[in-house]
């Protein structure tokens, strides 16, 4: 192989395990959850979840919000703590 061969091959793949590495930390980030407050949800909901927490069933709760809301568990989730943190 030609040694300008190998140094173009050698800098693609040093490029490409770059671009996989970057990808991976952004994708491991915890520290970027967004969601939605439950005050911005509609009264029936927000009341259906309230009901549910003062029942201790926090999963029930998470179910509600990520029926109203379509967002992913993880989000579903910070959004019941902040409003279980809001009620004490």
């Amino acid at each position: 192989m030609h040694p300008i061969t190998k140094l173009i091959v050698l800098v693609a793949v040093a490029a490409l395990v770059f671009w996989l590495v970057t990808k991976l930390r952004e994708s491991t980030r915890g520290d970027k959850i967004s969601f939605r407050p439950v005050e911005d949800l509609p009264a029936e909901v927000q009341q259906s979840i309230d009901l549910a927490l003062a029942k201790g069933k926090k999963v029930t709760a998470i179910k509600l919000y990520r029926q109203a809301t379509k967002a992913p568990l993880e989000a579903a989730k910070a959004a019941i703590d902040v409003r279980e943190w809001k009620r004490g």
